[in-house]
């Protein structure tokens, strides 16, 4: 079935060239006439009583919003006012004060601020971001060999060659105080590197073991309320870690279980197997009977620190596919569908897309949304066929995270590296793994719908990190003009992204030299790459 797929698209990507369909000036204008329809259509516009209105917080919006404007006794209609610099740009009317802004009205705008004023209800400021406008300029042209250098350079860095003589965690790197996190996107970096180099596969590997076998002696107890889960803080390389210590955030374990499987595959050990399954049968038996567990929680008794509740992502869900696949035990398909169900019923009906951050305290609802679990929960329901859920989804992200150009007026704006993607509400600035998040949810977008609009925007965020990506491999965490350490687990994540358009990618570049035009957002086709 999926290559009859295949084949459909590649037949109708010859038909399209036949008819003259290159990426010239024509095709440019066709894809930037198919995002600017897209983005006059509101994405997940509140109604009362039905969907929540979840951008309170909000700050921009690439789509026309709609405000929790509350109705008034009496009123029949409601008059609203849009203005700019105190100048008025646009008046109209609508039955109800919650409406969109109309799509003839948004479409006219430009990027920058603006105040909705409506009659006897209020108002509200927002900006109003720019859309995709193709094209951008070209970065590397092959994504999987610009992520071999990622995995290249995790291996070269020098606090991770010293694990060859240290027992733990070299000086030079202040981000080790998280260690569930990095370890665990460094051991899967490795295996990586040792799969695409044979010539440094024995010393990748050597050091994998090394993390992972301190990561192992520094987890939990057997008999621990969270036997067998490793630390999320260490040590006091960061006040954080020293602010959080004896905490652990219940997502970044599962980072480790699939870092275990990931080594257990590499290197054909069965104790990291069996770490893995531990780990995940914590998981299984701490599970509530809402099909989640709590955000943070002490390690000493297992007590929540706050009422928040873990969103399961990729990582959480994804380790339990490997458990199940591993073993054959129905508990862990289970287990990973109550988790999955607990964001059906929850975040995918509320949308508080929670942003879950271990140098971040939780928030309140959606006080600080952020885009990854959303991406992650996108790409099951497209595995799953449902592609109208999943494709909100990211309309939504991009509407929230993405920067195409005139950027948001906040933090560090001016050195803003575009097209980019910011990280949450509470850190709205230009990160590499959120641009990572996008250039996934694009490209799976486009495997489902075989729109080539979403194939075109992953490579305009793909050729914006590759076009910086450093001489010695490694990838920037920040996209603007600030220094500090680089996330090693973004760039980890980058570059396992960029491997994913690169397979979404495959159909594009295999099947015709040029691009067929894109679907109208109402009418994209079913199908898509393998």
């Amino acid at each position: 079935m999926r290559g009859n797929v295949l084949l459909s698209i590649c037949v109708f990507a010859v038909a399209a060239s036949a008819v003259g369909a290159s990426r010239d000036e024509a095709y440019w204008a066709r894809v930037n006439a198919a995002a600017r329809e897209q983005a006059s259509e509101p994405v997940r516009a509140g109604v009362p009583g039905e969907r929540p209105f979840w951008n309170a917080h909000s700050k921009a919006f690439i789509h026309p919003p709609a405000f929790d404007f509350k109705e008034v006794d009496g009123f029949k209609e409601y008059r609203f006012s849009l203005t700019t610099n105190k100048e008025k740009v646009a008046t109209w009317t609508s039955a109800k004060p919650w409406s969109p802004v109309p799509a003839a009205v948004w479409d006219a705008l430009a990027p920058g601020y603006y105040s909705l004023q409506v009659d006897g209800c209020g108002g509200r400021a927002f900006y109003r971001a720019a859309v995709f406008h193709g094209p951008y300029p070209a970065g590397a042209p092959d994504c999987r060999a610009s992520a071999r250098r990622v995995y290249a350079a995790v291996y070269r860095m020098p606090h991770v060659q010293m694990w060859k003589t240290s027992d733990g965690p070299p000086q030079g790197y202040d981000l080790y105080c998280y260690p569930a996190k990095i370890l665990s996107s460094m051991i899967r970096a490795l295996c990586r590197h040792a799969k695409y180099a044979p010539e440094d596969a024995e010393g990748a590997l050597a050091v994998a073991r090394k993390m992972a076998d301190w990561l192992l002696a520094h987890s939990q107890g057997a008999q621990a309320p969270l036997a067998f889960f490793p630390p999320t803080y260490w040590g006091d390389r960061r006040d954080v870690a020293v602010k959080y210590s004896g905490q652990n955030m219940l997502g970044y374990p599962a980072h480790a279980a699939n870092a275990y499987f990931d080594l257990a595959e590499a290197t054909g050990d069965v104790k990291y197997r069996e770490a893995a399954l531990a780990i995940m049968r914590t998981y299984a038996r701490l599970q509530g009977e809402d099909g989640t567990w709590p955000l943070k929680v002490r390690e000493s008794d297992g007590a929540p620190v706050r009422s928040n509740r873990l969103v399961p992502d990729r990582y959480l869900l994804g380790a339990f596919d490997r458990a199940f696949a591993a073993t054959g035990d129905g508990s862990f398909a289970a287990a990973r569908d109550r988790a999955f169900a607990y964001v059906q019923n929850g975040p995918l009906k509320t949308w508080n897309w929670d942003g879950q951050f271990e140098d971040m305290d939780p928030a309140p609802p959606y006080k600080n949304l952020q885009k990854g679990v959303a991406v992650d929960t996108a790409l099951r329901l497209f595995e799953l066929g449902r592609t109208a859920e999943a494709k909100e989804i990211v309309d939504w992200c991009e509407d929230q995270f993405v920067v195409w150009s005139d950027p948001v007026h906040v933090m560090d704006w001016k050195n803003w590296k575009t097209p980019t993607a910011l990280e949450q509400y509470d850190y709205y600035t230009p990160i590499d793994a959120s641009m990572g998040d996008m250039i996934g949810a694009f490209a799976a977008t486009y495997r489902a719908t075989g729109d080539e609009l979403y194939l075109e925007k992953a490579r305009a965020l793909a050729d914006s990190l590759t076009r910086r990506q450093r001489d010695d491999g490694t990838i920037p965490t920040y996209f603007d003009s600030r220094r500090g350490s680089d996330w090693v687990n973004c760039m980890v994540y980058v570059a396992d992204r960029l491997e994913f358009l690169a397979v979404a990618d495959r159909c594009r570049s295999s099947c015709a030299t040029s691009r067929p035009k894109p679907a109208r957002p109402e009418r994209s086709r079913a199908g898509g790459c393998p």
